[in-house]
């Protein structure tokens, strides 16, 4: 009987290491092809002068690499949290941290974006002496720098002063930001400097497409170029909103582990991890990658040109 039932649990256990392997799977596979197609639109961005010298390409350039990163960075922390790895406390909130960075970086690089088209509308003959790519490489790197100065911020609050060998310890539960942050004050700090971001982020592009619109009632206005600004700032406002709802992820999570069955939770938990998390990373290749017909165009040459080069090699 005992040996019987030993068996049985093997078997159940072997079961539930299939199912996560699986689940796992269908996880990671778009990660992989939308990295995939990330990589080669990076990589036509910068091997053409065109792209290199247009503002909102260079603005493209530096969302699309922070969506890539964040990308890479919360695919290892779902591996880790679904294989129940255990990492030391240093690596982990190494880990978390530069999710936060990525993930802070995006709203700031869409209102940069929107600023952008605000300006080719309002002011076009100034467009171009405005929106330089030298103009644009700085206020990439202002962003990164305020974003850096943001996650020292978090970085701080997530180191335990009081408990300074718990450091180089390992940690009893996998990494994710909830078990990180010592205290309830440095947790509701954490949500406080989010949510100001986004609310900054919000009311500029807001702001934006409101001053679009008014000046798409003036008859000087280019109609076309004001047509194609308004949908471009719908697609961000749109964006900026699926990235709110990534930031609810860990909460929802919690609220989900106390009210469902273990195995329904593991289930769910991909679910929205693929859904708020991965789809999301996605829209910026989707939206402001193949929508755009120069990339398309560019694209399809660089992919043509390696497929005909894989052929002629094996000839």
């Amino acid at each position: 009987m005992e040996q019987n039932s030993t068996s049985a649990e093997v078997q159940f256990t072997g079961l539930g290491v299939l199912e996560r392997a699986l689940f796992g799977f269908a996880a990671s596979l778009p990660c992989l092809v939308f990295f995939g197609v990330n990589v080669l639109i990076l990589y036509t961005l910068r091997s053409r002068a065109v792209f290199r010298e247009a503002s909102r390409h260079v603005l493209l350039f530096h969302l699309l690499l922070a969506d890539t990163l964040q990308m890479i960075l919360m695919q290892t922390l779902f591996l880790l949290g679904s294989m129940h790895l255990l990492l030391v406390f240093p690596l982990c909130a190494l880990l978390v941290v530069m999710t936060h960075a990525t993930h802070d970086f995006s709203p700031l690089m869409l209102v940069l974006m929107s600023l952008e088209r605000l300006v080719a509308v309002r002011m076009p003959l100034r467009h171009a002496a405005i929106a330089t790519p030298r103009n644009s490489v700085w206020a990439c790197l202002a962003a990164w720098a305020l974003t850096v100065s943001t996650v020292m911020v978090r970085l701080g609050l997530m180191l335990p002063s009081s408990n300074m060998p718990a450091l180089s310890a390992q940690m009893s539960q996998t990494c994710n930001s909830l078990v990180l942050y010592p205290t309830s004050q440095s947790r509701l700090f954490d949500e406080a400097l989010v949510y100001t971001l986004f609310v900054v982020a919000f009311f500029s592009i807001a702001g934006s497409y409101a001053a679009v619109m008014s000046a798409a009632r003036s008859l000087s206005t280019d109609q076309a170029s004001a047509r194609k600004a308004r949908a471009t700032l719908l697609l961000h406002l749109f964006q900026l909103s699926l990235m709110v709802s990534s930031t609810y992820m860990d909460i929802l999570q919690v609220a989900l582990y106390y009210a469902l069955p273990r195995v329904v939770f593991g289930r769910v938990q991909t679910i929205i991890y693929i859904f708020l998390v991965v789809l999301p990373k996605c829209l910026s290749v989707l939206v402001y990658g193949l929508r755009d017909p120069a990339i398309r165009t560019a694209l399809i040459l660089n992919l043509c040109c390696r497929r005909k080069g894989r052929t002629n090699a094996m000839y």
